[in-house]
Parts: structure tokens; sequence; C-alpha cells
């Protein structure tokens, strides 16, 4: 039976369903809200008071049924809020990034806990997929992304590992180490570690040594251009999907300069370049949107909505840089800016795009490489097979110790939310993942639950000063890490409270880690007791 229309008591139910759920009592409440609503219907605000109690009690269902209840018109700020959590909450990401955006458009922005829950949203949907069956999370803080651990953990243990989004081997290193220019395994021959002319010298019985030893390395050239090696021929095939077919020069001749520059194996080039990691990985990154907006069925001119599902992938690599770098190196716009005008989807690279990508990358690419090349593989077998005579003599003296390292930079998804500690408590190395080149993320130390993981990002040998400046310069934000806290910049100025020095008497230097100096015992004292006891060891210096 429907009740008959009364605000009166519709307001007194409401404010009794009030003060039982701010008493814990959310069952209760529900009741009264909903008592509350058959009496007067038309008031927005109980439909979302009555979502509340329900997302509260976890009942979902009905709480989005009371979001849509009410016509999307006239829904208020917190109904599209709650129907955004609720959403989150049963796996439906994408809508409630949806619902949160409309909360924040109808606040203009202003609404700081609709961002907040935005930007968590985001968060799961990007990166819960990525640690699924591991001791890690990924959330959403004030200052950003940051990795927790979800469990105790034990120094040395496992937490994570990852495999590139998109890699480029680095220019110098692909001139010494041949590597597949997909997966980064290392493709060096016995004639590429001796030499041809040292190669050529040896008698049959010292190279027969050599190649019984040596594994055998079978490398597949891109079959239209040569100027790619592949391991296989399915990373031949996944590389050519995914960017190659974009940037082969025997398809898109302009890519021929990017590919000669590559070649010539230098970092630094006035004009042209000037980074440790390859100009290769940014035009990658540009091709595999394109490969994107293929896949994604578009005829014609790409809409605005289709570029940005095609960049989404990409989105989660914050870069910050200062405005105008492209104009150090415009040869390599101009290059960019050819290969991409003779692509089939025509790709615009403006200033702005190349330096926001070149930033990106910058900002998140991490250098890794296989930890066992063919070289280790033939030490350990010529020295199991060994025999003695002049031959194996012979072709021991030509060793020349271990090759240059195969060095690739790669984004990685998951290792890059790591934020910076210099006084990091996890490890980043190489590793196999899937059979392929990738990184291992292990505790340094043990971790308690619901601790942060953090990396290094700079040589965290140097001094504080030096450290901060490096970091404002290249991240944009000022260190406050505990060790950056409880250390000092000089002897002129007490670490403990600021007191500055005679110059004829400067302040006392910590014995132990000669990162801290102190007007006094007391002062030493008390940052011992606050934390620097924390950080206070011998550490390394550059």
């Amino acid at each position: 039976m429907e009740r008959e229309r009364d605000p009166t008591a519709a307001a007194m139910e409401a404010e009794v369903a009030q003060v039982l759920r701010d008493t814990g009592s959310h069952e209760k409440a529900l009741e009264h809200f909903t008592l509350a609503l058959e009496l007067d219907p038309g008031v927005l605000d109980y439909w979302a008071l009555r979502a509340q109690a329900n997302f509260t009690l976890k009942n979902y269902r009905e709480a989005f049924r009371d979001c849509i209840s009410v016509h999307k018109d006239i829904r208020p700020v917190a109904m599209w809020k709650i129907g955004g959590r609720v959403l989150s909450s049963l796996g439906q990401y994408v809508l409630s990034e949806v619902w949160l955006r409309r909360a924040s458009r109808l606040t203009e922005g202003n609404d700081y806990e609709a961002l907040l829950l935005f930007q968590q949203t985001r968060i799961h949907r990007f990166y819960d997929p990525l640690t699924e069956g591991t001791s890690v999370q990924v959330r959403f803080t004030k200052y950003g992304r940051a990795v927790f651990c979800t469990e105790d953990v034990a120094e040395g243990q496992e937490l994570f590992r990852d495999t590139p989004l998109v890699s480029s081997q680095t220019d110098d290193s692909a001139k010494a180490h041949p590597a597949c220019s997909h997966c980064a395994v290392s493709l060096l021959t016995a004639e590429d570690y001796f030499g041809m002319d040292t190669f050529r010298r040896m008698n049959k019985a010292q190279k027969a040594i050599i190649k019984k030893a040596w594994p055998k390395v079978t490398a597949y050239p891109c079959p239209h251009c040569k100027r790619e090696k592949y391991c296989s021929l399915e990373c031949r095939t996944h590389a050519w999907r995914q960017h190659h077919c974009h940037l082969c020069p025997s398809i898109n001749p302009p890519a021929a300069k990017l590919y000669d520059f590559c070649a010539k194996g230098t970092t630094q080039e006035k004009g042209m370049w000037n980074s440790m990691f390859s100009p290769m990985i940014m035009a990658r990154i540009w091709a595999n949107i394109l490969t994107r907006v293929k896949e994604l069925g578009v005829k014609g001119e790409p809409t605005k909505d289709q570029w940005a599902r095609a960049k989404e992938p990409y989105r989660r690599f914050l870069g910050f840089g200062v405005s105008g770098f492209v104009k150090q190196i415009p040869k390599m716009l101009k290059i960019m800016q050819a290969i991409f005008q003779n692509t089939e989807i025509k790709y615009k690279i403006d200033e702005l795009e190349f330096e926001r990508r070149y930033y990106q990358v910058a900002c998140n690419v991490q250098s890794f490489g296989p930890p066992c090349v063919t070289w280790h593989e033939f030490v350990a077998e010529f020295h199991r097979t060994a025999r003695p005579g002049e031959n194996h003599r012979r072709v021991a003296q030509e060793m020349r110790g271990e090759p240059k390292d195969v060095t690739f930079g790669g984004l990685y998804a998951l290792q890059s939310s790591l934020n910076h500690s210099c006084d990091k408590n996890v490890d980043v190395m190489d590793a196999v993942v899937d059979g392929k080149p990738g990184v291992v993320i292990r505790a340094k130390q043990p971790i308690k639950k619901g601790g942060e993981l953090y990396t290094t990002y700079i040589d965290t040998s140097m001094q504080r000063p030096q450290r901060r400046a490096w970091l404002y310069r290249a991240y944009h934000f000022w260190c406050e890490c505990q060790r950056c806290k409880y250390e000092g910049d000089d002897c002129s100025i007490c670490t403990q409270c600021g007191k500055k020095a005679r110059k004829d008497s400067p302040f006392s230097v910590c014995s132990r880690c000669h990162r801290a100096w102190y007007c006094s015992p007391q002062c030493q004292k008390v940052a011992w007791k606050a934390g620097h006891k924390k950080i206070c060891k011998a550490w390394p210096t550059n």
C-alpha cells in the first residue's frame, strides 16, 4: 500500500536515520531512509542518503538502483560519486570513470573527493590485472601513484616481475653487442666476440673448440629492410605487428634517417640527440599507437575518442620537463615528423607532442638486459670441456673478458609506479620473465604489510644538495625521504636546529656516516632519536 505523502514525517525519519548511521547502526538507518523516501520520494537527498547506506552495507546493486532512480539531468553530485564508487566496487571501472568524471565536471573540477575517486578507479583498472598473484598493490595517494605491500615481506623476497610495454636497445650497446630487437635476447656470435681478424688467424682445431662451446645463434632479420634482427620468427612477427610495419624503411623511406643515426652508436650529436636512451623507443611508441588505432577498425581520420583509446596504455607513464627542450634537437623532430606524415594514418608530431613523449620516456625508462648472454654460456661450456694442450690455451689467450652488456631501455607499467627514496627498500634486477629478459623487484630489507616500496631514480652516493638538485631538475620534486630529512648539507649549518656556524668554527660531523653536522651533543642526540639512527651508515661515495 502506497503511503500518503508527508514531508514533515519524512524529514523526521531522515533525521533519525542519520543519527543511527552516525552511531554505526547502518541496517536500522537504511530502514528509516526507506521510510523517508516512501513519505516524500521527491527529495533527492533522501535517494542519495539511502544509496550511501546501501553502499556502506555492500548492497551494491540496490545502491546503484537508487542512483539511477534519479534522472541524470537532476542527479546531484553526491549520487554521481556514489554511483561511481558502486561501479568501481563491482569491477566496472570504465563506467565508474564516466560517473566520477561527470561529478567532477558538475563541480568544475573543484570537488577533490571526485578527482581522487576518479584516479583511484583508474589505478584499479590499469594495475589490478598486473598485480594479481603478487604481494603488492598500486594505490593513488595525494602524491600520485605508489606501490604498497599487501603482506609482510622478508629481505630478499621477490615482490613482482615485469616486462616492458615498449623497449629499444641503446644505440651504443647495439653497436657493441647484437641482440634481438624485440625481446633483448643476446645474438652475440663467436665472430662478433673474437673479431673476424682473430677468428681467421685461428686454425681449424681452435675454431672447432669455439664452435662446439659457443651456443647456436640464429638471427632472423627483417626480410624487407635487413635493419632489424630477431631471435625467432615469433619475435619478428610480433615486432612487425606492433611497430615495425610503420617504421620499416622499405615501406616508410623517411625512417631510414632514424636507423642511420641509431647505427652510429652515439648518444650525443649536436642538433640531433642528447640522451642515453635511443630515439627509436619514442618512434616505437608512436608506431604502437598507430597500430592500436588500426586495431579499433578505424576507417579514415580517427576521432578524438579513438586517438584517446589508442594512447591509453601510455597514460600511466607520467613525465615532467622544461618546455623548449626540443629546440636543442630540432633535427630529430624533423625526422620523426617526416616518418609519421608518411604512414597510412598520419600522426601529427608537433613540438608539444615530441616533448611530452620525450619526457615521458626520460622520466620512466628503466635499463635492462638479459642476465645471461651467449658469452656466459660459452665460457661455462669451454671450461667444462677444456683439455690440456696448445689449442685450448690459444683460445683462452684470445678471450678478451666479458663483452659489453646488452642494454635496453624499456617502459614498465608496474615498475615505473615505484616512488623514489635515497634509501631504497627494493632492488630492481635483470631477470628472465616468461622466457624473455625483463626485471624482478626484490625486497632489500624486511617490509611490513602496508609499507610503501621505494627505488632510486638517481645516483644516491652524492651528497644531499646534489641529490636534491638532480631530482628537482629531472623529476620536479624536492626529496623529503628519511635520508634527506636527517642528513645535512655541510658543516656551516646544524642539521638538527638550523643554527649557522661561525666561519672559524665549523660544526662537527657525524663520525659514522659523515652526512650530518651538529652544533652540540644535545642536537645530535635529538636527531639520533628522531630518525637519524635509521639512516646512519657508511654510504658509498662517488
